[in-house]
């Protein structure tokens, strides 16, 4: 028997300013390393930058008797994984797999090029105990392994039949986080409630499966999540992974009855993607999730283009699209994200006006609440588009995916060069932010919304676009309802009556940063400041309450007015003028 009993399991990425490392958990792999723990194996879990895979093979192949390296792969890190195989195999005599979105794709070529020896398509919690049997107990041929694809002797490309996926889910263990080689990493942030997906989008990678759906039960999820909470005690938001979560209006119903339960010992927010149709039909669903911390939904837009949109075969209306926006803004979902994409089916000009169109109606709509981002389409294995790419007015033009990531588009569109598209997300883009900024200028994000971006950034630390880009950019904003959302003030009208008086105005402006007197009177921005209004800027220092800031004021100024009560009301509109600026916030003390 080979003494060899380690599997290392690896998803690893090239330094990219767009990844968010760990963003997922690797979930998969911790869920392969479950099952092969389960069997009897010794696996182990590496995610992380490529440049470090010498020094985790050096550490660890002989010290854990590694028998077999997987590598993930996926669009992104195709060309990487080649790599990494080819290094693997130059320098250790260990057997190479390759799993993951993109092994759909992989082809004898591939297994050349690579020097990989199996590659595992589909779901492999079953395939890949079943293959390590063979290659370290000598248990079975890999003729009878379904899901396996191989070079024989021959050197013929052979792919076994298909294996159906898992349809218990519930008899699957828990992630292996344990068996973790990031020891700086904690985990159970990210959890799914089932698998499988009976949409058939023209460009996502869930569509060339079994449309199968399987679902877990909510005990059984809820007893994953409990276990998470337990081994993290910093724990406090979880991103629900499932493509269909919002299938079933009764499944989301308990889920969100078992996640309140919870949330009277921890408080803790989550994430989940909701399709359109569904939510549309039972748009009941967004207010029990919204009442049991959800902080964050996500929505699939994809374009303002009705053409495109059925093109897409994304079985919603921009109608549909509209509504729920509508129904999660008025059932208080704090946030919606959502992503354009660009160098898509048929894009012309007019296609792009019409997204930009619908993408500036739908941040007027959902002021400071919905997200939209960019991004290029990607040609995924298996898919409609990838498949017959020419049906959509389209050309794959990068099969290597040597520049598969988010700054170049590696598929071309008919009468469009690449510097086209790329202007064309650039010019999308910038209407976007454009219009959030614009937004914000009018005043139409109401201050409860920025409150909450403020609120869940320092609770949970989930973030926005909105919070990012704009809030937090502008320094006045940002100091204000720093202040607030911390407790250390408040903004004028939340002052309890009567009160007013004995609170410190406290500026959150910085005078000698923001206040302009390069022409000779004082001006903030395209604003300037009458002399009483910067005297009362200057006196709101936090050091003297607002009765010793009028006495004050009154000295200098009182002449000016016809009585008191005159001066007191415009010291009280100025006040009002502040805070609307963002300008003064009030503290106790």
């Amino acid at each position: 028997m080979n003494k060899k009993n380690g599997v290392l399991l690896m998803n690893v990425k090239r330094p990219d300013a767009l990844q968010n490392d760990g963003a997922v958990d690797c979930l998969g792999l911790f869920y392969l390393a479950a099952a092969l723990e389960n069997k009897g194996y010794e696996p182990w879990v590496f995610h992380g930058l490529t440049s470090d895979v010498p020094e985790i093979l050096e550490k660890y192949v002989k010290e854990y008797k590694i028998a077999a390296v997987g590598f993930s792969c996926d669009y992104k890190n195709k060309s990487a994984v080649t790599e990494l195989c080819l290094y693997v195999k130059e320098k250790y005599e260990v057997t190479v797999i390759i799993g993951g979105p993109q092994a759909a794709a992989l082809d004898g070529k591939f297994l050349s090029e690579s020097r990989c020896d199996y590659i595992v398509r589909g779901e492999a919690e079953e395939t890949l105990p079943e293959l390590l049997d063979f290659i370290v107990h000598s248990k079975g041929v890999p003729e009878q392994i379904k899901g396996l694809c191989w070079l024989n002797k021959s050197n013929e490309f052979i792919i076994n039949d298909a294996r159906d996926p898992v349809s218990e889910l519930d008899a699957l263990p828990f992630p292996a986080y344990h068996r973790s080689l990031r020891k700086d990493r904690r985990y159970g942030g990210t959890i799914f409630t089932g698998r499988g997906c009976p949409f058939a989008c023209a460009f996502c990678y869930q569509s060339n499966h079994k449309k199968k759906v399987r679902l877990r039960s909510i005990a059984n999820v809820t007893q994953e999540i409990k276990n998470n909470l337990e081994n993290n005690d910093g724990l406090k938001y979880i991103t629900v992974m499932d493509d269909t979560f919002t299938l079933n209006s009764q499944r989301v119903s308990e889920f969100c009855s078992a996640i309140n339960i919870l949330r009277k010992d921890r408080n803790i927010g989550w994430y989940c993607e909701g399709h359109v149709r569904t939510l549309a039909r039972q748009p009941e669903m967004l207010k029990s999730m919204a009442e049991s911390g959800l902080l964050r939904l996500q929505i699939g837009v994809e374009t303002g283009c009705a053409k495109v949109l059925e093109a897409y075969g994304k079985n919603t209306t921009l109608d549909e699209i509209e509504f729920v926006v509508r129904e999660a803004v008025r059932c208080k979902v704090p946030q919606i994200a959502t992503n354009f994409i660009v160098g898509g089916p048929f894009e012309c000009g007019e296609v792009i006006d019409e997204t930009i169109s619908f993408a500036e109606k739908l941040l007027n709509i959902a002021p400071g609440i919905i997200d939209i981002a960019t991004g290029f389409l990607r040609p995924y294995p298996g898919t409609a588009i990838s498949n017959n790419p020419a049906a959509f007015g389209l050309k794959i033009s990068e099969h290597d995916e040597l520049k598969s990531f988010d700054d170049y588009p590696p598929v071309s569109v008919n009468g469009l060069c690449a510097e086209d598209v790329i202007n064309n997300r650039v010019k999308v883009s910038w209407h976007i932010s454009k219009t959030m900024l614009k937004i914000l200028k009018d005043n139409k994000v109401p201050y409860e919304t920025i409150l909450s971006q403020y609120k869940i950034a320092a609770e949970y630390g989930v973030t926005s676009m909105w919070y990012l880009n704009v809030f937090k950019r502008n320094q006045l904003l940002n100091e204000y309802f720093r202040l607030i959302c911390q407790g250390s003030a408040r903004r004028l009208t939340d002052v309890p009556a009567g009160e007013l008086t004995s609170w410190r105005p406290q500026r959150t402006v910085e005078i000698w940063r923001i206040v302009d007197i390069r022409k000779g009177y004082p001006q903030i921005d395209d604003y300037v400041l009458s002399p009483l209004e910067f005297e009362l800027l200057l006196h709101c220092s936090g050091k003297m309450t607002l009765n010793e800031v009028i006495t004050s004021l009154h000295e200098k100024f009182g002449s000016r007015f016809e009585s008191e009560n005159e001066f007191l009301e415009e010291i009280k509109q100025l006040l009002k003028n502040f805070d609307a600026r963002y300008w003064v916030v009030f503290c106790k003390l």
